[in-house]
């Protein structure tokens, strides 16, 4: 799946309290997702999962990396992903809204944003998928018959993978989400100066100045 750009979104219904304690706690450990080999099942073949980092053992410091941030908490991650890059990371309208997208980005860093959107679940109003997927250059849902890499359906009980899920109502669900992430960029003309008011929350803000 090299020379793609990735995407992860949602839309979950959660209140302003739910989301500030969100952005407050910790990652939570793998056994959140009930199923986390399944990650690709019934949408890619790709290769199993790596969790356990067991592939770049060779590279203690990218482990580190990896590990320290799973620890974190999403506050933490949201804010230093902002700095780096475009982020759409706010409560609007009753909802934790996210968008994420990384062009070439690894396998890694998009287990960990999955963890941290499986926690998240703690403190939502109700079940809510988060989709990933690849796709060109420009961060666009899937269209012309593609599909999600894997879809995480995530509750108060926690989260798993599921090899299915009606994809209509999963892009409906996150078109209003994408419009957003898309209009900044097509504010910024291509430039990269996108305007983080339409897209990070004052929380997630706030805490980028502090840092």
């Amino acid at each position: 799946m090299g020379g793609r750009s990735y995407m992860l979104a949602t839309r979950m219904p959660m209140s302003r309290a739910g989301f500030d304690a969100w952005l407050a706690t910790p990652l939570p450990g793998l056994d959140v997702i009930d199923n986390p080999a399944a990650m690709w099942t019934g949408w890619t073949d790709a290769d199993a999962p790596d969790w356990d980092l067991a592939a770049i053992a060779d590279h203690p410091a990218a482990v580190a990396a990896i590990r320290d941030a799973r620890t974190a908490t999403p506050l933490r991650l949201l804010a230093a992903r902002a700095a780096g890059g475009v982020t759409l990371a706010r409560h609007h309208d009753g909802a934790l809204e996210i968008y994420l997208y990384d062009y070439h980005a690894d396998a890694y860093s998009t287990q960990t944003d999955l963890l941290m959107l499986a926690g998240a679940g703690r403190f939502a109003e109700e079940a809510a998928p988060v989709m990933y997927w690849g796709g060109n250059v420009y961060p666009d849902l899937p269209f012309g018959g593609d599909g999600p890499l894997a879809v995480l359906l995530v509750d108060r009980a926690g989260a798993r993978f599921v090899d299915r899920y009606p994809l209509d109502a999963l892009i409906g669900r996150l078109r209003p989400v994408e419009a957003v992430f898309v209009a900044a960029g097509e504010a910024a003309g291509g430039e990269g100066d996108w305007d983080a008011g339409t897209l990070l929350d004052p929380a997630v803000r706030n805490h980028m100045a502090d840092g």
